[in-house]
């Protein structure tokens, strides 16, 4: 084992699943003696900087995407590659002043493409290997495979955060297609892939609804839900997902809104709350499977991997599914009653154990005297 290597992680900033899935990985890295640097910007760094108060946080800022209620978010992306080709480049030259400031030995980069360097090596996390298109561009399909696999390949190792073979959480987005020479899987990355038995919440709810994602979409499923829960006073508890406002609000005695919980404390809400009504963000996923928690999800529209994601995981009876117009905390409740989930995955092995433990050697076969 190599002592004190320095590993900088840097999430994503296009919600808070990035960063919260990453929490388990730090940790993890933590116990292995790895000095851990953490880079990033906006909320997900706020959230990191809760969850790790002492470690070096470093502002890297990544391309945002200014999403609309009248567009579909795969149209928005669409439109702004030039941009985000751009910044990766940019990205890049920005990683390399961090390395030799900091004195990095390895990057860890959750769905960052430009953090990569000819420098020391790299990790990517992503768990789309193959993106899911929308209809009118079924037919680049393959060729947006192709690109993105290049571009895959050009990190030391790819680590794909779910199960091998079936069944799995990912379906076609990492199963599809021929994987990265680099590939591992890693399983399902969750802050609550720990021992989890000892915290419940002081207060049950009925319904707990997390939100999460791009705006405007994020506070318009909000509205819809929460004139639903008043209106039919449900006892419920509404995350928000924001980690800069730190005041609770009760909209009435029985609906409570609040900003962002942490850790355990969001844990022991999930565990104690009867329904769960949240997006298909894929780290989301990941955290209930890891509790063993079903839940109604409702993908942000024309976000086409939530959709996906949606749609397969209702299909192989692990989640139900319902399109954010057609929502209905009725329907939904009475559907959850009646539904029986699988969520048996056979033997849990430590997948992440393994890739973990070859860090040593990749680090010194790029070692910078």
């Amino acid at each position: 084992m190599i002592k004190n290597s320095r590993i900088l992680i840097c999430p994503i900033d296009w919600g808070l699943g990035h960063s919260s899935r990453d929490v388990y990985l730090i940790n993890r890295l933590l116990e292995r003696n790895y000095e851990m640097f953490i880079g990033g910007e906006g909320d997900s760094l706020k959230f990191l900087q809760n969850e790790f108060p002492d470690l070096t946080f470093i502002y890297l800022p990544s391309f945002q995407i200014r999403f609309s209620n009248k567009y579909p978010a795969w149209l928005m992306i669409t439109l702004f590659l030039p941009q985000i080709f751009t910044w990766i480049y940019r990205e890049k030259k920005i990683l390399h002043k961090v390395i030799r400031e900091y004195e990095i030995d390895l990057v860890i980069s959750d769905t960052r493409y430009g953090l990569r360097s000819s420098l020391i090596p790299s990790v990517i996390i992503t768990h789309q290997i193959s993106f899911k298109l929308p209809l009118l561009l079924k037919s680049l399909q393959h060729l947006v495979y192709r690109i993105n696999l290049a571009a895959i390949n050009r990190f030391s190792q790819c680590w794909i955060p779910d199960f091998p073979g079936i069944p799995n959480l990912s379906g076609d987005l990492s199963h599809k297609y021929k994987l990265p020479g680099n590939a591992l899987y890693i399983g399902p990355l969750s802050r609550f892939n720990i021992d989890n038995n000892n915290h419940v919440s002081k207060e049950e709810f009925d319904v707990a609804v997390i939100l999460s994602g791009p705006e405007p979409q994020r506070t318009i499923f909000e509205k819809i839900v929460i004139a639903q829960l008043i209106h039919n006073n449900i006892k419920s508890i509404i995350i928000c997902g924001k980690p800069g406002e730190n005041i609770p609000e009760n909209h009435t005695a029985t609906c409570k809104r609040i900003s962002c919980l942490q850790g355990y404390e969001l844990l022991s809400v999930l565990k104690s709350s009867k329904y769960i009504i949240c997006r298909s963000g894929y780290s989301t996923i990941m955290d209930l499977v890891t509790l063993k928690k079903t839940a109604l999800l409702v993908p942000t529209p024309g976000q086409t991997e939530q959709e996906y994601l949606a749609r397969y995981l209702e299909k192989h009876n692990l989640f139900l599914y319902s399109k954010q117009k057609d929502f209905n905390i009725e329907n939904a409740m009475i559907r959850l009653d009646k539904f029986m989930p699988d969520m048996t995955f056979g033997e849990r092995y430590d997948l992440l154990d393994k890739a973990i433990q070859g860090l040593p050697l990749l680090i010194k076969k790029s070692c910078r005297g």
